[in-house]
């Protein structure tokens, strides 16, 4: 999975508005969306000084909190991917013999995208079965629960939703983040997202569906 990069970007002031122009059929967002969406934005505006020290991996190293937390074999939810640690220890919830605890994670080291997204899908109550490192483990699992929606579709993102890129045309898909609203001007739409990875830090962003970059996006479903 390769950097992010951004091809068009617009930091906006709120994640939670809708915009929608009348008379244009969508679905509407789903309870299961609007928390997963939640947990992506939180993490960007959170006010808590350990929070907002995850937000930043260390000197573009790919040295993050969020594998850290994938990869901490002293979490339940370990995924057992063993890489190793690189330096940085903050606090975090992640569930220790079955209690949820605020508690020390060390951080580790890889692309995390994938990571940021499947943590936000993981603390929004949504299925992350399947869901790995992989940019590309996200179009796996819509297609395999059938919440895939292709790029081209007529579909309109809806908050919650994983929104996947291929930013070169090759077989590696190199990026997905967290759809956190939209802009209903016609199906395959503008999409807001937060994501992780993102200029090596979780940042808010506007992408267009028509750019050859969108693959397609991958809606939650519940556990």
């Amino acid at each position: 999975m390769k950097s992010f990069r951004m091809a068009v970007v617009a930091v906006v002031a709120a994640a939670s508005s809708i915009f929608v122009v009348p008379g244009i059929a969508h679905a509407a967002d789903t309870q299961l969306g609007i928390d997963v969406g939640n947990i992506a934005w939180e993490q960007l505006k959170s006010t808590n000084t350990d929070v907002q020290y995850r937000l930043k991996e260390r000197s573009g190293t790919d040295c993050n909190f969020y594998t850290g937390f994938w990869a901490d074999p002293n979490n339940d939810r370990y995924d057992s991917s063993g890489t190793g640690t690189c330096g940085p220890v903050s606090p975090g919830y992640m569930y220790r013999n079955g209690s949820k605890t605020w508690d020390d994670v060390r951080w580790r080291a890889r692309a995390w995208c994938a990571d940021f997204a499947k943590f936000a899908f993981y603390w929004g109550g949504a299925k992350y079965t399947g869901l790995t490192s992989a940019a590309s483990s996200f179009r796996t699992y819509g297609i395999n629960n059938g919440t895939w929606h292709a790029r081209g579709s007529g579909y309109v993102p809806r908050k919650g939703d994983a929104a996947v890129y291929n930013w070169d045309g090759d077989a590696d898909l190199d990026h997905v983040a967290i759809v956190t609203s939209y802009y209903d001007t016609s199906t395959d739409g503008n999409h807001y997202v937060v994501g992780g990875n993102q200029s090596n830090t979780v940042s808010h962003v506007l992408h267009s569906n028509w750019e050859a970059a969108v693959v397609g996006y991958a809606s939650p479903v519940p556990k």
